[in-house]
C-alpha cells in the first residue's frame, strides 16, 4: 500500500510539473481555469502535512502560509487547497450579483519579472452561486475546522448602494466564514479605494456588522479583516488602523496589488493597465506591513496582520514575519513557482528557525523596524548585526 501512494504521488508529482509548464505557455486566464479543473478533478500531490502554527486567539490557523483572494473566485476547490500545505485559503472576491468584470484579456504575465497585472474587476458568478458551494463544503467541514477558510466581499461595480452590497454580503456569506474580509482596495473597481477615507470606512465596517447581527448566525462574533492598498500615505494608513481599532476589526490584510510600476520593469507586459503582484510589489507592501506594525506596537493595539504581496519563498515570508505579519498569503508565486510553494515555504522556515534558534515563529514577529533589516536578518541569521 505505502508502495503504491508513493507510485502515486510521484506520478501527480509529475502531472503538475508538466501542467506547470504547460500553463505557463498559455493565456493566464484560460490557465488558471485549468488549474482550477484539475484541483477539482484531485489532480494533485497528497503532500506529508507540515505545520507552523501561529498563536492567534480569534481563530485555529494550522500553518503560516494561506491562498489569497482571487485565485478561488467561486469557492470551487476549498476542499482541495488544503492538501498543498496551506493553512487557509480566501474565497471571492464574492459581489452580491454575477459580475463579468473587465473585457478580456484583462491578466497579463510580467515573466521576467515574475509579476502578474490583471484587471479582472471582481469578475465571479455571484453571491447565490457561492453559497451553494459554501453550503456544500460546510456540511463536511463546519466552521472551526482545522483549515481556516476567508469569505472576501466586495460592490458590484454598477451597484447604486455600495455599502448595502456590503451588508447584504455579510448577511448571507457569514455563517459559511472562518473570517470576512472587507474589500475596499481593488484597482479596478472605479472608486473602491475611497473607501479608505475615514467617515466611509466607518459606515462600510459598520453595514457589515450590522449584516453579521442581521443573519443571527451562531458564527456572530466572526473576525473581520480590512484588506488595504498599498498606495496609500503613512496618513491615510494611521487612520485606517485608528478607524479599525475603534470599531474593533480584527486586523488588516496588507496588501492588495498596487497601480505603481517600478522603473525596473523588463517585461513587455509592464504598461498594462491594472494591479500590479508579485516580486515587485514585495517592497512596497512589505513597507506599509512594518508602518503598520510599528503604529500597532506603539500604540499598544491589537491587530492582527496578513501579508500579502511578492512573497516567493521562505526568505520573503520570514521578511514578512520580522515585519509583524501573523500569517502571509500568496498568489502570483503559484503561477511562477507552482503548487508545492506553500510546502517549500514551510519548509524554509523551519530552516531559518533552526539557523536562528527560534523555537516559536511568534518570537520574533515585528521585531525588525525596517524591511532591509528584516531581509539582512532572513539572509545572515537574527544576530546579523553583531
Amino acid at each position: 500500500m505505502f508502495l503504491t501512494v508513493n507510485w502515486l504521488n510521484s506520478r501527480l508529482l509529475m502531472i503538475w510539473s508538466f501542467l506547470t509548464f504547460l500553463i505557463r505557455k498559455l493565456d493566464p486566464e484560460i490557465a488558471h481555469q485549468l488549474t482550477l479543473k484539475a484541483l477539482t478533478l484531485g489532480v494533485h500531490p497528497r503532500l506529508k502535512v507540515l505545520k507552523i502554527p501561529p498563536k492567534i486567539n480569534y481563530s485555529k490557523f494550522s500553518t503560516i502560509p494561506g491562498i489569497v483572494a482571487g485565485i478561488d473566485k467561486n469557492a470551487q476547490v476549498i476542499d482541495k487547497i488544503h492538501f498543498l500545505n496551506f493553512g487557509f485559503t480566501e474565497v471571492g472576491t464574492i459581489t452580491p450579483k454575477q459580475q463579468y468584470g473587465n473585457p478580456k484579456p484583462r491578466v497579463f504575465r510580467l515573466e521576467m519579472d515574475k509579476a502578474i497585472i490583471n484587471r479582472n474587476g471582481f469578475n465571479n458568478l455571484g453571491m447565490e452561486e457561492a453559497k451553494k458551494k459554501l453550503e456544500r463544503y460546510r456540511k463536511i467541514n463546519p466552521v472551526g475546522s482545522d483549515f481556516v477558510l476567508g469569505i472576501n466581499v466586495g460592490p458590484n461595480k454598477n451597484s447604486l448602494d455600495r455599502i448595502n452590497d456590503y451588508q447584504v454580503l455579510s448577511e448571507n456569506l457569514c455563517k459559511f466564514a472562518d473570517y470576512i474580509t472587507i474589500n475596499i482596495s481593488s484597482p479596478n473597481t472605479p472608486n473602491l479605494r475611497d473607501f479608505h477615507k475615514s467617515e466611509l470606512l466607518e459606515k462600510v465596517i459598520k453595514a457589515v456588522k450590522k449584516g453579521i447581527f442581521n443573519s443571527k448566525s451562531p458564527n456572530s462574533n466572526i473576525p473581520i479583516f480590512l484588506k488595504i492598498a498599498p498606495d496609500i500615505s503613512f496618513k491615510i494608513l494611521e487612520a485606517i488602523i485608528n478607524k479599525a481599532v475603534q470599531l474593533k476589526v480584527t486586523g488588516l490584510i496588507i496588501s492588495n496589488t498596487t497601480i505603481d510600476r517600478n522603473k525596473n520593469l523588463q517585461s513587455e507586459n509592464a504598461t498594462k493597465i491594472g494591479g500590479l503582484s508579485g516580486t515587485p510589489l514585495f517592497n512596497k507592501s512589505t513597507s506599509i506591513l512594518s508602518m503598520s506594525n510599528k503604529i500597532i506596537k506603539e500604540n499598544r493595539h491589537k491587530l492582527c496582520l496578513i501579508a500579502a504581496g511578492g512573497v516567493s519563498d521562505a526568505k520573503t515570508a520570514y521578511v514578512k514575519i520580522l515585519c509583524g505579519a501573523n500569517l502571509v498569503q500568496l498568489y502570483s508565486s503559484m503561477t511562477f513557482e507552482g503548487p508545492l510553494i506553500a510546502d517549500k515555504i514551510i519548509k524554509g522556515l523551519l530552516a531559518l528557525m533552526e539557523r536562528d534558534k527560534v523555537n516559536s515563529i511568534d518570537d520574533i514577529r515585528g521585531i525588525s523596524d525596517n524591511p532591509e533589516d528584516a531581509m539582512q536578518i532572513a539572509v545572515n541569521g537574527i544576530n546579523y548585526k553583531k
